[in-house]
């Protein structure tokens, strides 16, 4: 029977006080279906409603900028900076929980990813200074600009920090209006939360700055204790990190990641999903596990990550890493199926599988799990399809 051969992966489960209906997570990824001025589209609702129709036991809805225009990335992108975007999320809540599924609303902030080239011709009301991608530091000078292929930075003042952590609270207190059971805080791939964390990215010398793990977490503490304060402490709040940062001077490490994660879920975070971030032309599609661990394309293997199985499982170290060190569950990604998911939960290396792709190629995957009609599923052959249009930028 399917639930004995996937007894941990279609076992109900909970994230705070919100209870999943099995260990299965669709999770955030940039799909494109919003209309012009950001907001929630037909196509948006019809999409994710098929993915809680098809039984997966959390959806995590895509980025959303909340903080209009610099934390906007360089696609099209949801946004929850106003009050106007409530309906349209309110909509797309209620077709979620119609079919009895939990979903929760990424948070990011697109810092050095922010492409002012973008709005050029859009009328933000902000002056062109302020219009420059932001982040922990400015990296005048730096190789790490080229490297990354940013654009100049300019470095954040206290105001600011302070301005944003209000704008990320007011985003997750519009969420819960609009239906959503709690929210991910993006703090990864050089998002500008990120660029706190890293030393690679942070050299500032005051209270958000390099100079020692607290403070370089500060600014996640900050808006995770804010967003408890405000909401309540019933409210999840899913942290979204990178857990190694290869190719990268200076860049976070394993036990980097472990400390934060600790620190984390002393401020009061609920979940905690991770994954690596590749930088360099030696890693061109660090994102895609199965294209990174190709021999062929990239050697060596990073040694703290699993290439036994051509980049299946490849990020699943870090999960573990950080299970060791947190109570809170733990999510993972990476090229994952229900076999190696089913397999990666007994071994206790992490709570929740994430998926993202192969719930593209079939929606109803998780129902056909628990039905034991494996042999039904369409299959994701990572071709590449779906993402490819996601880099024009097209819908997926």
């Amino acid at each position: 029977k399917a639930n004995d051969r996937f007894h941990k992966l279609l076992e109900p489960s909970s994230i705070g006080k919100v209870r999943t209906r099995n260990r299965m997570v669709k999770t955030a990824s940039t799909m494109g279906y919003v209309d012009e001025g950001g907001y929630v589209n037909e196509k948006c609702k019809v999409f994710y409603e098929a993915l809680a129709k098809g039984g997966v036991g959390l959806i995590i809805v895509e980025s959303t900028a909340f903080d209009y225009p610099l934390g906007v990335l360089p696609y099209a992108e949801l946004r929850i900076d106003d009050d106007r975007f409530i309906p349209g999320f309110s909509a797309l809540t209620e077709v979620i929980h119609k079919h009895g599924c939990p979903t929760f609303l990424q948070l990011p902030h697109a810092g050095p990813w922010y492409q002012q080239r973008l709005l050029s011709e859009t009328d933000t009301g902000f002056s062109a200074s302020r219009l420059q991608p932001v982040a922990a530091s400015s990296l005048t000078g730096s190789k790490l600009l080229e490297q990354e292929r940013f654009q100049e930075l300019r470095e954040l003042t206290i105001p600011e920090i302070a301005e944003i952590v209000d704008k990320f609270v007011r985003a997750a207190e519009r969420a819960q209006e609009a239906g959503f059971d709690g929210v991910e805080l993006n703090a990864d791939s050089s998002h500008l939360i990120n660029t706190f964390l890293s030393r690679a990215y942070n050299k500032r010398r005051d209270a958000y700055g390099c100079g020692g793990l607290y403070t370089r977490a500060r600014f996640a503490v900050e808006i995770i204790n804010e967003t408890k304060n405000r909401i309540g402490p019933d409210f999840p709040i899913s942290v979204l990190m990178t857990g190694l940062e290869v190719g990268l001077e200076d860049g976070i490490t394993i036990e980097e990641a472990q400390d934060f994660a600790r620190i984390f879920q002393e401020a009061g975070a609920d979940a905690i999903q991770v994954r690596p971030f590749f930088h360099g032309d030696d890693y061109p599609e660090g994102d895609l596990p199965e294209q990174l661990f190709d021999p062929e394309r990239v050697k060596p293997w990073p040694k703290d990550l699993d290439g036994a199985r051509w980049g299946a499982g490849s990020h699943v170290p870090l999960a573990a890493a950080i299970k060791r060190v947190v109570s809170i569950p733990v999510i993972t990604v990476g090229r994952l199926d229900p076999e190696l998911g089913e397999k990666i939960l007994k071994m206790g290396q992490a709570d929740f599988i994430g998926l993202t792709r192969r719930l593209l190629a079939d929606p109803e995957l998780p129902n056909k799990v628990a039905s034991g009609n494996l042999e039904d599923i369409a299959p994701c052959t990572a071709c590449l399809h779906c993402i490819s249009a996601f880099h024009i930028p097209e819908p997926v």
